[in-house]
């Protein structure tokens, strides 16, 4: 559900920050889009300039407020997202006041569940608590909402702390720990949703109580954590994202190269009449037709990954490879109906700039320290999850000014090349859920090595609860909410 009010907010949202335009205050400079001015207040983050990412986003703020498309239901919703932005720039750069904005935030999603969709049909409410959620959890890290009075949840009952499971919920596994000492573990699995809490449990007449624990609101998203000298488990990182960098560059640019699956085997009855002339003719007919798709492959793929080839070159590369596949396809039945040996005749010609990137056959023997090619490297993870983020934008920036960006892999790793009399001094880090979430981090001056970057991914993902209710039935316990659903010791 989630996932689908996003889609929904971002279609909504791109529609609406396209066609608002900002009036030119002087005549021979051009109207922006909020579009293009979002655009400036993410260039403006990646830099770590925050106060300037601000100035932007306020600008759009301003400009929706005039737009007429930002005032039905899904406009008022992109106006509350578009405060959450404000207020995080807001709060990193430690200007105006964060929690005023989540409040304007939260009063334009009151009026959006009062105000129809400029399409009529469309159900704003679930995007809306989803939307309210979100505002509430930034709210809270940044200490704009009180906390409620604490809740007794009363004391640990020693007869009760075991290992729970969860019985009687289709297609989920749980598994509560309830510990002695007054903490627990929970977990859920349904689908490909894994949800995970750690906090304080109690039992309060035959009501267990489970109190999550929530993120420390100043706790700091990403922080510099431990460096290390290059040595050589670096230097393999290294090699294989540079091959992996290579290969991806060859998928995009010859997208055909990729490959289809084996052919299946023809299954024809047993008492099938015996080939004759006719399957013979049509077995060396297939073989003509896939010859000539096989050469007309290798034209079309030449002219498709040359140097300034069109789209059109490119779109006809991957037909002539389809119709390759496909005639391939035919022959193989065709041969094998008429019970004849299948011929090898070759494939499409693979262009030079398609060609894959050769194995490295000594990829496991040790590395010389002198055939070192040596780098800066930062790896970002979540220690205490034993966990590494891909996809997260990295700026390098030195001590001479310079910047240069990556993106980690999947193992949490982005590389860059040393660069002789200069050192990185301060890191940039963008999250790539699309929230924006960035930290400028200062480290001690880097010319060569490995600098690891922690994250605290708690923040990033929404608690499963609050608190949670149990009652105690016998030796097992209910949870509320989950239908037929009961925890029991083994």
């Amino acid at each position: 559900m989630k996932a689908v009010c996003r889609l929904s907010l971002i279609l909504a949202g791109s529609v609406l920050l396209a066609s608002a335009r900002l009036s030119a205050q002087v005549p021979q400079q051009p109207a922006q889009t909020a579009m293009e001015l979002l655009e400036k207040a993410t260039e403006a983050k990646a830099v770590g300039d925050h106060a300037g990412a601000l100035v932007f986003y306020n600008q759009t703020a301003d400009l929706l407020a005039e737009d007429p498309s930002g005032k039905d239901g899904m406009g008022l919703v992109v106006r509350a997202d578009l405060q959450r932005d404000i207020a995080r720039a807001s709060n990193a750069a430690g200007t105006g006041d964060p929690c005023a904005a989540l409040a304007k935030g939260k009063a334009y999603l009151d009026q959006a569940r009062r105000t129809p969709s400029a399409e009529g049909d469309m159900n704003v409410g679930p995007i809306v608590d989803d939307m309210e959620q979100q505002l509430e959890r930034e709210g809270r890290r940044m200490r704009c909402v009180q906390p409620a009075p604490p809740i007794d949840i009363g004391k640990p009952d020693g007869a009760l702390a075991g290992h729970y499971y969860l019985s009687g919920v289709m297609e989920t596994g749980s598994e509560l720990l309830l510990k002695a000492d007054g903490r627990f573990e929970w977990y859920i699995s349904y689908g490909a949703v894994d949800q995970v809490a750690k906090g304080r449990w109690g039992r309060a007449d035959q009501t267990v109580i489970l109190a999550a624990d929530l993120p420390a609101a100043d706790a700091p998203l990403f922080r510099v954590d431990q460096a290390f000298p290059w040595d050589e488990a670096a230097e393999r990182r290294l090699r294989d994202a540079t091959r992996a960098r290579a290969a991806e560059a060859i998928a995009e640019r010859c997208p055909w190269t990729i490959g289809v699956a084996a052919s299946p085997p023809l299954l024809l009855p047993e008492d099938r009449p015996a080939p004759g002339l006719a399957e013979r003719t049509r077995a060396a007919e297939a073989r003509r037709i896939a010859e000539t798709a096989r050469d007309d492959a290798s034209r079309a793929t030449a002219k498709g990954a040359a140097a300034g080839a069109s789209e059109a070159d490119r779109t006809a590369a991957e037909a002539a490879m389809v119709t390759w596949y496909e005639a391939q396809y035919e022959m193989e039945q065709a041969y094998r109906a008429a019970d004849v040996p299948l011929p090898d005749i070759g494939a499409p010609v693979v262009p030079g700039e398609c060609q894959a990137v050769p194995d490295d056959a000594s990829a496991n023997a040790p590395i010389p320290s002198s055939q070192w090619r040596r780098g800066v490297a930062v790896v970002v993870g979540d220690p205490a999850r034993e966990m590494r983020l891909s996809r997260v934008g990295v700026t390098f920036v030195f001590n001479d000014g310079h910047r240069e960006t990556a993106e980690t892999s999947r193992g949490g790793w982005a590389f860059l090349s040393r660069r002789n009399g200069a050192a990185v001094e301060q890191l940039v880090l963008t999250l790539p859920d699309g929230s924006g979430r960035s930290a400028s981090l200062p480290i001690p001056p880097l010319t060569e090595g490995v600098q690891t970057v922690a994250v605290d991914t708690q923040q990033l993902v929404a608690l499963p609860f609050d608190l949670m209710r149990l009652q105690v039935q016998g030796r097992d316990l209910i949870p509320e909410n989950m239908g037929r659903g009961r925890y029991s010791r083994n």
